[in-house]
């Protein structure tokens, strides 16, 4: 590699990290209104319905992008199993898109339905971007590109939403076990995209 070569390579490396940190700081405002305005849907209903899915879908427009962004970071380093991850992240939150769409389309209500339905799509998608965690944080693991504590950030906040998803088919969404299962997702994420833009920021 000439350079040239290695120059045009770092700056582009540069200009992926700068991008990451921002589109993870715009999921991470998206994800706390996201939370507000379900606790608001919850609790009163009304126009609070259409809030909460409409941040819901810019929401997993956001982190689709921030999906293919983690694939252009651990490509490199990784290899394929970084394109498998895209792909499942990608569909997750193409299912994610789609059940916000159903749901301000007002062509079904906001009842749980499973595997059928906006909601059940949603809560599908959002079970399945837990594997997309996980496997992110398996590859961060396996290249040392961040911490330990940011890998285990990942790890949680994909437990907990394959759990919330697995008992949500038996149980339905308003189970005590759905709810610590999003719970402790939530407060991973929000840590794991504090720790992203500080570890992006140090390189």
């Amino acid at each position: 590699m000439t350079t040239a070569e290695r120059t045009s390579a770092g700056v582009a490396q540069v200009s992926l990290r700068v991008s990451l940190r921002n589109w993870a700081l715009i999921a991470l405002i998206l994800y706390v209104v996201s939370g507000v305005a379900f606790a608001g849907f919850s609790a009163v209903g009304g126009i609070w319905f259409t809030i909460s899915d409409a941040v819901g879908l810019l929401l997993a427009i956001s982190l689709m992008v921030l999906v293919i962004k983690f694939d252009d970071l651990f490509r490199p380093l990784v290899g394929m199993i970084s394109r498998t991850a895209r792909w499942i992240g990608v569909v997750a939150m193409g299912l994610g898109i789609a059940g916000s769409i159903v749901l301000l389309s007002s062509q079904t209500g906001h009842e749980f339905v499973p595997a059928e339905g906006g909601l059940g799509v949603q809560f599908f998608g959002w079970g399945l971007f837990g594997v997309w965690f996980l496997m992110i944080a398996a590859m961060a693991d396996r290249s040392g590109a961040f911490s330990r504590r940011w890998i285990w950030a990942a790890r949680v906040a994909g437990a907990g939403s394959v759990i919330a998803m697995l008992a949500t088919i038996p149980l339905g969404p308003e189970s005590p076990a759905v709810s610590l299962g999003f719970t402790v997702s939530f407060v991973a994420i929000i840590l794991w995209v504090i720790w992203t833009r500080r570890e992006l920021a140090s390189e």
